[in-house]
């Protein structure tokens, strides 16, 4: 019997290669759709694409039915929106609001 090999640095630190360079790769065609001319759009497109197919590819695999590869370009190029949504959808949310109490 062999022994369990020792996960690596990488998965250590919960980051997945292939998911990141699809991520990494469907950032990289956002910025060229939505044509994108700053140094600072392109690599945030870029990084963000990566970071997101990264952590959130598995999610979305699981929502649409795809696998592999597809699901971190997918995410890569939808990275943007995703996180302005979660990022929107955290500052409204209130979950100790009482119905009926607009201040809160």
């Amino acid at each position: 019997m062999s022994p369990i090999p020792e996960p690596s640095f990488w998965q250590q630190l919960g980051v997945s290669i292939p998911d990141l360079v699809a991520g990494f790769c469907g950032g990289a065609v956002n910025a060229l759709v939505f044509q994108r001319v700053t140094p600072l759009a392109i690599v945030s497109s870029v990084i963000v694409g990566a970071l997101t197919a990264n952590y959130l590819a598995p999610v979305i695999g699981h929502y649409l039915g795809t696998t592999g590869g597809a699901t971190g370009f997918i995410t890569g190029l939808a990275g943007m929106v995703l996180c302005q949504g979660i990022v929107s959808a955290a500052k409204d949310w209130r979950p100790f609001a009482t119905k009926g109490n607009s201040d809160a």
